[in-house]
């Protein structure tokens, strides 16, 4: 019973009284917006389907009526605005993800498949590969021709959405999380001269660039040099995580390097993969040979996005770590993670080709382990870490005070930061309580790392957080 009414406590404030009756009055407005809509619709091909325009056209019309009830009741717009924002960001993460996870499975699986196919059975000559499997209840025969059949199937199954939709996700993403909010989520408060306008271009310039580069290179490296290809983008690859770290705030530098990968997977799928398919599906039907180039370079291109699947991944997950994008030397840690993922990804595509090279997982497992010791020197670094009895006692309202101006303007229950209407995370620091309960997290964040709060937003000083790192060293007395 207690956990219901406080569950609903929230809604006291609000008089509900008026809700239905508002309802009923914005229905007609709401009623000729999603009219509108379901025409607007029709100029999309894919929603050609009256179901589809007519479900799209009521869940807009329940959103807008509901709002402006919402709102004639005395609800504050910013805050509504808040909680739209934040489960249109949830919305738009998901679908990144449940594509992402659609596209790197088929990489995964197709890259797998064409190293398992059976080549050596004399029965099969007019294959080019063959395999059985077993799953879910069923046996399974997959045949890999070596050139187009002599009459194309009705239903051929083309495997580019999953691609093109993780792209899609993923820029909106960054409009949303990043472009929005350039100012606090992308510039560096260290004195770097850059407006938000001019971080914008400069990430978009990077997003088409890097492709072109990647293209031209691609296109001018012989076949039989892949290492020189592999060497050249290795380098290109640590001045970029190096670059971005250096013009914009950690956590967006690594999203970049992430956003940039992804662009050029998407790319290779987009510029080269499905043209090559595309080819060999019209040669089959005007009874043309293929280019065979067109495929080679296809299946380069789909090699490469294998590689690059790892070092995303982490870089999708690496804001949960603040640790690895809020160190000093930010841009290693994520060339050696990024290092340690391709060599992981060697591995199981050698591991593929029945080619077991036992030394490399290991070798991989030696990088975590060398880079997790040296992330972590600073912590034995006694002439900021030791503490002698001559120091000073740090007051808790010393540190109350820093608390409360340097990270409780977003992490508050009433926050005040211009454009926060809800602490992030739903962490706060309102009372004694509030700090002690999130002492690890600020020790991780404000003090470890460096990286609270968000590209210093807030100025805190160095002498601010030592003041806190020794407070909590003298053991975070509340009562002193």
């Amino acid at each position: 019973m207690n956990f219901f009414l406080e569950l609903i406590a929230p809604l006291e404030n609000y008089d509900f009284s008026n809700f239905l009756h508002n309802l009923v009055l914005a229905l007609p407005a709401s009623f000729l917006a999603g009219v509108i809509i379901f025409f607007l619709l029709l100029a999309f091909k894919k929603l050609q389907s009256r179901e589809y325009r007519l479900y799209i056209s009521i869940a807009f019309i329940l959103v807008i009526a509901v709002t402006s009830s919402l709102y004639n009741i005395g609800v504050k717009t910013d805050t509504l605005f808040a909680v739209y924002t934040e489960w249109l960001h949830l919305i738009v993460r998901w679908t990144h993800i449940i594509f992402g996870v659609a596209w790197i499975g088929t990489s995964f699986y197709f890259n797998w498949l064409d190293s398992r196919l059976e080549r050596d059975d004399p029965d099969f000559k007019h294959l080019d590969g063959y395999l059985w499997s077993v799953h879910s209840g069923g046996f399974y025969r997959i045949e890999k021709l070596k050139g187009p059949p002599e009459k194309l199937p009705k239903v051929l199954h083309w495997f580019k959405w999953e691609a093109y939709a993780t792209w899609i996700s993923g820029f909106v993403l960054l409009i949303l999380v990043y472009y929005f909010n350039a100012s606090s989520m992308m510039l560096k408060n260290d004195g770097f001269s850059l407006t938000p306008g001019i971080a914008i271009l400069i990430s978009i310039s990077l997003l088409i660039g890097s492709w072109f580069i990647y293209d031209f290179i691609c296109k001018n490296i012989e076949e039989n040099k892949q290492e020189l290809l592999v060497t050249i983008g290795f380098i290109l690859f640590v001045f970029l995580s190096y670059f971005l770290t250096k013009i914009y705030g950690s956590r967006a530098a690594y999203i970049h390097v992430g956003a940039i990968i992804g662009t050029i997977m998407a790319a290779n799928v987009f510029r080269v993969i499905i043209p090559a398919q595309k080819n060999l599906v019209s040669s089959a039907e005007n009874k043309q040979k293929p280019n065979l180039q067109l495929s080679i370079d296809a299946k380069n291109r789909s090699i490469h996005n294998n590689y690059f699947t790892l070092p995303v991944l982490f870089i999708m997950i690496s804001s949960h770590f603040s640790f690895t994008y809020g160190a000093v030397n930010n841009w290693l840690i994520l060339v050696v993670l990024s290092l340690a993922g391709i060599l992981t990804r060697h591995y199981f595509n050698l591991r593929n080709k029945k080619q077991y090279k036992v030394w490399i997982l290991p070798s991989a497992a030696l990088i975590m382990f060398f880079l997790m010791i040296f992330s972590s020197l600073s912590i034995f670094d006694n002439d900021k870490k030791q503490i002698s009895a001559s120091l000073e006692l740090v007051s808790f309202n010393e540190v109350q005070n820093i608390i409360k101006y340097r990270c409780g303007t977003c992490h508050a229950k009433n926050p005040t930061f211009e454009g926060i209407e809800v602490a992030p995370k739903g962490v706060v620091y309102d009372s004694p309580n509030d700090i002690i309960k999130n002492l690890k997290l600020i020790q991780a964040q404000a003090i470890d790392s460096e990286i609270m709060p968000p590209n210093n937003l807030t100025g805190i000083t160095n002498q601010e957080r030592e003041k806190l790192r020794i407070w909590i060293e003298q053991g975070a007395n509340i009562n002193n």
